[in-house]
């Protein structure tokens, strides 16, 4: 309506007091009307008129139409002079006035008006959108805070804004996933510290028992270090899920890192461990705890499911540092890759209870590298073995970012 109103008024203005006809074409106009109702009385036409038969000019329809209503004509020349015509009642003379002096089109008032009225509109336009701005930046507001884990937020929603009813719902939801979060970091504080305890108790009566059941004792020790374990990943997973760290990017020798993790595991392995790289350093700009992280559980998986034979690779490609790591184990299945990477997933055929774990080790690795900007995939070994493969971007700024 109001963009209407804004066109209806510009014309109005422009037609009344902007774009008007010369004067002496307005008082050409009115002789020409005196001398038609003047000459329809006269027998003759004087010698000084300029009059032709009307079938000798191509008329256009609404020309010639307003000729024979008695209207008086105004034409142009070439040169954009004036011409005014009309038609003898009663007769198929048609008389012509003129030429007069060409008509002055109002070009600057004509933009000065479109200007003025674009301006109107753009007002208009901040008026109407302003509430809707303000919502959409506490939209952008809100979820920032929610993805850095201020869980302290806060909205005031527009009543004359569009959205106004989709704001207060969305506070009402940011709201409650804050709560949810903030119930959450409670509640893993409270199992990190309720559940130690009584661990580190039943371990220590496990000892002293020893002695008069050791045939019972190592499985029942068993039993409960694998609930430590358990309790261990569920936690480091929980933190992660609640963005409680920070990354802070900074550039350091990929290839030093590799090698430091593969000797920790020679440690605690027998099996052949091949690495493959032909550079003395190769410097990558990520967090250097959780890319130890990434490489100890996959190392670790390596280890845990491959036969003999562990493969470490170290690629560098145009824009990615690419990292391999592989073993001679069953594999996984082509339709079961991407379950691997599911909190809490383990495949039956190759990954039984027997070998340890709860299915948590590779989902944080595909958490950190998505961090980082880089993705995981999985491939079959030169052995027929798993092998995980990890893309990450290798020439970004230091900088220090929050855990989506």
């Amino acid at each position: 309506m109001s963009i209407i109103a804004i066109n209806q008024a510009s014309e109005f203005i422009w037609q009344q007091f902007v774009y008007q006809q010369p004067d002496d074409l307005r008082h050409a106009s009115l002789v020409a009307k005196k001398l038609q109702q003047s000459l329809l009385q006269s027998t003759q036409l004087p010698d000084s008129l300029a009059h032709y038969k009307i079938d000798e000019v191509a008329w256009l329809p609404e020309q010639k139409t307003r000729l024979l209503q008695g209207d008086v004509l105004t034409t142009y020349t070439e040169k954009n002079e004036a011409l005014l015509c009309f038609l003898l009642t009663g007769n198929d003379t048609v008389v012509q006035l003129g030429p007069f002096e060409p008509v002055e089109h109002a070009t600057i008032p004509k933009y000065l008006l479109k200007l003025c009225s674009f301006v109107i509109l753009a007002l208009l336009l901040m008026f109407w959108l302003r509430p809707l701005w303000r919502d959409l930046t506490q939209f952008r507001y809100v979820t920032e805070q929610l993805s850095k884990g201020q869980l302290d937020i806060s909205i005031a929603p527009s009543r004359f804004s569009a959205i106004a009813t989709l704001t207060s719902q969305f506070h009402t939801m940011a709201t409650k996933v804050a709560n949810l979060m903030n119930n959450q970091k409670h509640l893993v504080n409270a199992v990190s510290h309720e559940l130690r305890t009584p661990l580190a108790r039943l371990k220590f009566a496990l000892a002293m028992l020893e002695k008069q059941a050791p045939e019972s004792v190592p499985q029942m020790s068993q039993d409960v270090q694998e609930m430590e374990v358990l309790i261990d990943e569920m936690l480091s997973y929980a933190r992660l899920e609640m963005a409680q760290s920070t990354l802070k990017f900074a550039p350091f020798d990929i290839v030093a890192l590799v090698q430091e993790q593969i000797d920790k595991l020679h440690r605690t392995t027998i099996k052949q461990i091949e690495l493959d790289c032909s550079y003395p350093a190769l410097t990558l700009t990520a967090e250097h705890y959780y890319m130890a992280r990434v490489l100890q559980n996959l190392l670790g998986n390596a280890d845990k499911y491959g036969k003999s034979k562990i493969y470490v690779a170290i690629q560098k490609m145009p824009s990615d540092v690419k990292i391999i790591v592989g073993d001679d184990g069953k594999g996984i299945e082509e339709h079961e890759r991407d379950k691997v990477f599911e909190p809490f997933s383990r495949l039956d055929k190759s990954r039984n209870k027997c070998s340890g774990g709860v299915g948590l080790g590779l989902a944080i690795v595909d958490k950190i590298v998505a961090w980082h900007g880089g993705r995981c995939e999985i491939e079959r070994s030169k052995w027929g073995g798993a092998q995980f493969v990890v893309y990450l971007p290798h020439a970004n700024e230091p900088k220090t970012l929050s855990c989506p």
